[in-house]
């Protein structure tokens, strides 16, 4: 094919197009190449020699013919080069008016396909007539396949994260229901809760949290517990103390002395749950509050952590310290019953001697009537019969004050062995 009259050539554009090591080509009004350099042909496989002339520099690209950019510039169709693109994949260029940039991937160029990314600007004669348009292609697959490795290990860590971040919410609900549940299953912790605590202290923030809840188990006393509270601010790196307000006591901060510690805990203790004012921050709850004065500055995520575990913290020394109290009302409770049982036991011996000497003195009182009522008969002539009636009914009156008595001794067994239930609970 002969190639066509070359305009571009008068203003000197073969020898920069030929230059470059930029793969580059010119078409014509015509749309047929005018130019197509040693790196074009590098790119494209297609010789210049078959290029030149012709308007079939869509072979480069596609299998079936279409316009290409410089195609587009030329026919002054460039909303439609805008279609034919990703969204985002063409713009207008930032430094030549009337150019454009694109990119994208060509399956049948190179070995699995290529990614180029190219321009294409008009080519105007010194009187302001479009002559053509240049093109100019860079092969960009390296960057293109990195960054697509780069989004796909992206992806995959961001779903590793969310995974993991949903495998720590769950723990914490559980956490939480663990520490509701504490009082049924403390008899069921022992040597189990001790393997379990040991194997998670590994876990960073969790299991300073988690060794924090054993040892508020084997707290004894209130202050014991705020001991611990801060054993467990130290391990995260924070300072700051705790204010204990157990059931019936005066209120009371560890360690004594804090420097504010009084004035912020008065200020603050009715202000919220969680209070946060610059590096310090709050907790409260009905018998306990703790104060942070050191948190991480511009540390959003971290500072968001602390908060959680904190108010964990305090949610559990506040469950303990209600054990605390709900035990020691127990065993008040329990030496108090105690006490009254001894009271009653004291009360019931007392009583139960003074029935053996009252029984005592009836029956001697009875016997002594009815040896006078026998004298008394001599005395007063009665017939055989009417002493025999007489007899009979004195007896039957003393046997009725007898089985009083004997029922008096009922009631004081039945008395005893309650008595004896009820220590059996104390």
């Amino acid at each position: 094919m002969n190639a066509p009259e070359n305009a571009a050539d008068r203003y000197g554009i073969a020898a920069l197009v030929q230059g470059t090591p930029v793969a580059t080509f010119v078409i014509d009004t015509e749309h047929r190449v005018t130019h197509w350099n040693r790196a074009c042909e590098l790119v494209t496989g297609l010789s210049a020699a078959g290029m030149i002339g012709s308007s079939d520099h869509w072979r480069g690209f596609y299998p079936a013919p279409r316009p290409i950019l410089a195609d587009y510039i030329v026919a002054g169709e460039i909303e439609q080069a805008m279609a034919c693109y990703e969204a985002g994949h063409c713009r207008a260029s930032a430094i030549v008016s009337g150019a454009y940039e694109a990119e994208g991937f060509f399956p049948a160029l190179g070995d699995g396909g290529c990614w180029l990314y190219f321009t294409a600007a008009p080519l105007h004669a010194a009187d302001g007539r479009l002559i053509g348009a240049i093109e100019t292609l860079q092969n960009i697959t390296g960057r293109k396949r990195a960054e697509l490795r780069l989004q796909a290990h992206s992806d995959e860590l961001a779903q590793q994260v969310a995974q993991r971040t949903e495998e720590l919410q769950q723990r914490n609900t559980e956490l939480v229901e663990l520490l509701r549940e504490r009082c049924e299953l403390e008899e069921r912790v022992g040597t189990a809760s001790n393997v379990a605590f040991s194997a998670m202290s590994s876990m960073g923030d969790m299991g300073v949290l988690l060794q924090a809840m054993q040892g508020f188990n084997e707290s004894a006393t209130a202050e014991r517990l705020a001991e611990v509270v801060l054993d467990a601010l130290a391990k995260y790196g924070l300072e700051g103390a705790v204010q204990l307000r157990p059931a019936g006591q005066s209120a009371r901060i560890l360690p004594d002395g804090h420097p504010l510690a009084e004035a912020t805990f008065r200020h603050l203790a009715e202000m919220g749950r969680i209070v946060n004012f610059h590096r310090r921050m709050v907790v409260n709850f009905p018998q306990i509050s703790l104060l942070l004065t050191n948190l991480p500055p511009a540390d959003d995520e971290r500072c968001g952590r602390i908060r959680d575990n904190v108010a964990l913290l305090a949610e559990a020394a506040e469950a303990r310290l209600q054990a605390l109290h709900n035990e020691s009302g127990r065993q008040a409770g329990a030496s108090l019953i105690a006490g009254t049982l001894d009271e009653i036991r004291g009360l019931l011996d007392q009583l139960d001697r003074r029935q053996q000497s009252s029984l005592t003195g009836a029956r001697l009182a009875i016997h002594a009537m009815e040896e006078s009522l026998e004298k008394l008969f001599v005395h007063l002539g009665l017939t055989e019969q009417q002493e025999s009636a007489l007899i009979a009914t004195v007896r039957d009156g003393l046997d009725a004050l007898l089985e009083a008595q004997s029922g008096q001794g009922d009631f004081h067994a039945v008395l005893s062995g309650i008595t004896r239930r009820l220590g059996s609970f104390a």
